[in-house]
């Protein structure tokens, strides 16, 4: 009973020691891979079209200088993103530290315009002093000492105001500017850091900062997203706790939000998955683009279960008009897996360099600069009145004049935002940044009307009629110098208008993520497809996923490794018994569908269960149940070889050993041909050899006639004494048993002859041993008869005692090998025919079987006999036609020839013994050739 359990046992104890390596996360870096690999299998998500990186690229690094920049390049950036109609802009970028004060890049224009009002200013005051001095007014005391109180009181003052003006204008707070450019976008967000960075913060900015930043409306009663945060904490490693480290107080004040960038490495570096909110005093901190996708659904509640995040009655992402939840699947430690792109970085979501901005404004600064030179070039017409480009680029620099001042009142206006998220003092109205915008759109187009106007053909006009009254070289430096303002002024309002029209369209409406994708960035890191990618791409990937609702769903271990333990349990109960071809095929097909199934439902469903655990439990248990089976069965194959081989052939035992159902109780009826052996007058060879070395000698004597039974494919049925029951045709099939029954009956006979010859000689026995064979062919029951504790595999049936009363028969024809017409009839056919030398003796009616049975004499093979034995056959057969003719004087004589030429052979003179008694007594009343056996 513990014999047929024991794979179930082995099972179980596979079961057991999966699940131990599954708890101690044995399979994880294994199944890390396969997910990746299986996540290349389902369809690729669609990419939000809104999403775009604006990107500090190579090109930015060379363009602008190795990073960090100064804060005004991005500060500029905003505002143009802004004017460009970007929606939202996401920083990768912590800004915890303040930066130096910069270089003001209109400080000379600045310096220019404030030297030149204290140079008027100081002027006008000189000239009324000498005005004062001359007229006599004051005497030379009082001009000293009006003088020096004008040094004191006003000169020294207005110098003080200069060098303040000089000084505040050489230098540009670039932290101010960032953080009126982070509020003049609108909906900019910023990072927070979730670990301790050990930054003291004030508890005003961080009270402030967690009522702008935290999120309030989120249900977790259970306390899963503060578990999952320490989880974080102690799966990433190092001495780091968690914390709240925000950007500068500056930046924050204007910012629309913060998120958290802090990603989540699996134990082999890859970023697979993130978490989206992390636990805080006065709320939740959210992922940095999820912190913006909350603001944007506006979700009435927010809340965590065991494996997902619900979004209750949030809006629509695609239908804002509309109302939904929406069900963010988490891992068990509470992480959304990504749904990432499967493309390099650089084919993934659209993407703008930052140079393409800080371009834009270096071509606007380009084209007033030459509208600045233009207008202080001075041409006349013939009456002296300035020509109509002079007006026309004065009128433009005071349009640009007018917006830069515009644009320094609303950066102004710029002061944060409350608590509330109510701009101070009301911020920048729709109107007023429409005003802004509109009034820049205008000035370009004027720009671009005034380089399409006639107002350079009238200044070419004007020094073609000038050019008398110019020497030759002053006219053509003139006239180059004319062209080429021309020419720069138009290709640079070209490339204005045309740069600004496509960024317009990339920008428009776009969700923006600003962050550093240099190849020398350090900011890289591991997905599932790809080994260095731009850690900004995450965050990309993220809100591509969660807007999409393209979710990827992970089940826990736990849950496949309990169904593949159960396949694999069945396996072990199921194919008990089978044969092995259906064993291999169920235990394959039970590791496949464990495989499988999982495959599946992540290329079409995007449900991932971790198939490791699985497939090892499974394919470890099919293995050591075939392990097992085999090794049980090699005993159960050794045990039937060493039971059966001294009695089967060694073919016939293999067929057994391949399939044990051949044994089984019961028995089947089918055509096979028994073979009886019986040692002639064993009673009296007994009485010459002691007990012991007759033991010996039949033992001997069996076991070679045995062999030539085996080596025919034949089954040993049992030993009676001296006899040997036999037969061929089970447990195996055999062509044509009849021919092996007679062959072996031959080959027996052959095997006598050595076996005395070399027994005489060695004196091992006292005379001749010969065995008489009955054979016959028909249908028997073969099986294994008895019961389940104690069975005989043989064979029964009319059919198997007719051939134990042939053996008889040959006392009574003096013959060695008797077979019925079944026998001889199917031995003697197709490709066997007439091979065997066979005679035709009587029709006898044996003891027990009313039907009379055609006896045949087997004497060998043909080519295997000699001439005399042939030629005496053919006398026999000679004689038998006159003996069935009753011609019994012919058919003596023919019978005594065929003694003669083989005295040893006897049968004939059976027969001839026969005819003459039937002409001396005549024959028996109804005589029809049939003989009455009255013994066994």
């Amino acid at each position: 009973m513990l014999k047929k359990k024991v794979d179930r046992i082995a099972v179980f104890g596979v079961i057991l020691l999966c699940g131990v390596a599954g708890f101690l996360n044995f399979f994880q870096k294994f199944d890390f891979r396969l997910y990746d690999f299986m996540l290349s299998l389902r369809a690729e998500p669609v990419t939000r079209p809104e999403i775009l990186f604006v990107e500090i690229d190579n090109r930015s690094l060379e363009d602008l200088g190795p990073w960090p920049w100064s804060r005004d390049i991005l500060a500029n950036s905003l505002l143009r993103m802004k004017e460009l109609g970007a929606e939202t802009a996401v920083f990768d970028i912590e800004y915890l530290s303040p930066s130096k004060l910069g270089v003001n890049p209109q400080a000379s224009v600045e310096i220019s315009n404030a030297l030149d009002s204290q140079k008027k200013d100081v002027s006008e005051f000189l000239g009324q002093f000498a005005e004062a001095a001359v007229s006599g007014m004051y005497g030379n005391s009082e001009l000293i000492a009006l003088a020096s109180e004008a040094v004191e009181d006003w000169i020294n003052p207005e110098f003080d105001s200069l060098k303040e003006n000089l000084i505040s204008s050489s230098f540009q707070d670039n932290d101010a500017l960032f953080a009126k450019a982070i509020q003049f976008f609108g909906d900019t967000w910023l990072t927070v850091n979730i670990l301790d960075l050990d930054i003291k913060y004030p508890g005003e900015y961080l009270d402030y900062v967690g009522k702008r930043c935290l999120f309030s409306n989120v249900e977790d009663k259970k306390g899963l997203i503060e578990n999952g945060n320490l989880y974080y904490l102690t799966d990433q490693g190092g001495d780091n706790r968690l914390g709240f480290c925000p950007a500068l107080e500056v930046f924050m004040r204007g910012a629309g939000g913060a998120g958290f960038t802090n990603v989540v490495l699996d134990s082999d570096g890859t970023r697979r998955r993130v978490e989206l909110l992390s636990r805080q005093d006065g709320g939740y901190a959210a992922q940095l683009t999820f912190a913006p996708i909350l603001k944007k659904l506006d979700p009435e509640k927010i809340i965590r279960t065991n494996f997902s995040l619900k979004l209750m009655r949030a809006k629509n992402p695609d239908d804002e008009g509309e109302r939904i939840n929406i069900t963010i699947p988490l891992d068990s430690h509470g992480r959304m897996p990504v749904n990432w792109l499967n493309r390099e970085f650089i084919d993934s979501f659209r993407r703008e360099s930052v140079v393409m901005l800080y371009q834009l404004d270096e071509t606007e600064s380009k084209i007033v600069s030459i509208l600045e030179t233009l207008g202080g070039f001075s041409l006349w017409d013939a009456q002296g009145n300035f020509l109509s480009y002079k007006e026309e680029t004065e009128g433009l620099l005071n349009d640009y004049d007018y917006i830069s001042q515009y644009k320094n009142y609303l950066l102004d206006k710029c002061r944060g935002f409350a608590e509330d998220g109510s701009a101070i003092d009301g911020g920048i109205s729709e109107e007023e940044y429409t005003d802004y915008f509109d009034a820049r759109q205008s000035f370009f187009e004027r720009v671009k009307g005034f380089v399409d106007g006639s107002y350079f053909e009238e200044i070419a006009g004007r020094l073609e009629e000038m050019k008398g009254e110019l020497d030759e070289q002053n006219y053509l430096e003139i006239k180059s110098g004319v062209n080429d303002l021309y020419d720069a002024l138009k290709n640079e309002i070209v490339i204005y208008l045309g740069t600004f029209a496509e960024k317009k369209k990339a920008y428009e409406g776009s969700f923006c993520i600003v962050g550093n994708t240099a190849s020398s960035t350090t900011d890289l890191g591991t997905t599932p497809f790809n080994r260095a990618y731009p850690n900004v791409g995450t965050h990309a990937n993220v809100y591509n996923t969660i807007m999409n609702r393209s979710f990827v769903r992970e089940i826990h271990w736990i849950f496949g490794f309990i169904v593949a333990s159960l396949f694999a349990f069945g396996f072990s109960i199921y194919t008990t018994g089978m044969k092995v071809w259906r064993q291999n095929i169920d235990g394959i097909l039970t590791v496949i569908f464990s495989v499988g199934i999982p495959f599946v439902l992540m290329s079409i469903f995007r449900i991932y269960v971790p198939v490791v655990a699985p497939a090892v439990v499974t394919g470890l248990s099919y293995l050591l149940v075939v392990m097992l089976r085999f090794v049980t069965a090699e005993k159960d194959k050794s045990v039937l070889r060493n039971a059966f081989s001294t009695y089967l052939a060694p073919a016939v035992v293999e067929e057994i050993v391949k399939d044990p159902s051949k044994l089984k109780l019961g028995g089947d009826e089918k055509r096979m041909t028994a073979l009886f052996s019986d040692i002639k007058a064993f009673s009296s060879f007994s009485e010459l050899v002691t007990p012991a070395k007759l033991v010996s000698i039949l033992n001997e004597y069996l076991g070679s006639m045995s062999d030539k039974i085996l080596a025919e494919q034949g089954t040993i049925d049992k030993y009676i004494g001296d006899s040997i029951v036999s037969f061929f045709g089970a447990p195996i099939d055999l062509e044509n048993s009849a021919w092996n029954a007679c062959i072996s009956a031959v080959r027996m006979k052959q095997e006598e002859e050595r076996f005395n010859r070399q027994a005489l000689e060695k004196g091992i026995i006292p005379r001749a041993l010969q065995t008489r064979i009955g054979i016959n062919t028909g249908d028997m029951v073969v099986g294994n008869m008895g019961t389940s504790a104690k069975m005989n595999y043989t064979i029964m049936g009319d059919a198997v005692n007719l051939a134990s009363r042939l053996e008889g028969v040959n006392k009574a024809y003096k013959s060695w090998i008797l077979c019925s017409d079944s026998t001889w009839n199917e031995a003697n056919s197709g490709d066997k025919f007439g091979k065997l030398a066979g005679r035709k003796f009587d029709r006898v009616r044996v003891v027990g079987r009313s039907e009379p049975v055609q006896l045949w004499n087997i004497l060998g093979l043909k080519d295997e006999l000699s001439e005399t034995v042939l030629e005496s056959l053919e006398i026999f057969e000679e004689a038998m036609d006159f003996y069935i003719k009753k011609d019994f004087v012919k058919a003596g004589k023919l019978f005594v020839k065929a003694n003669k030429l083989v005295p040893e052979d006897e049968s004939p003179l059976v027969y001839a013994q026969r005819c003459r008694e039937y002409l001396e007594n005549g024959l028996p009343e109804n005589w029809d050739g049939v003989v009455n056996m009255t013994s066994k």
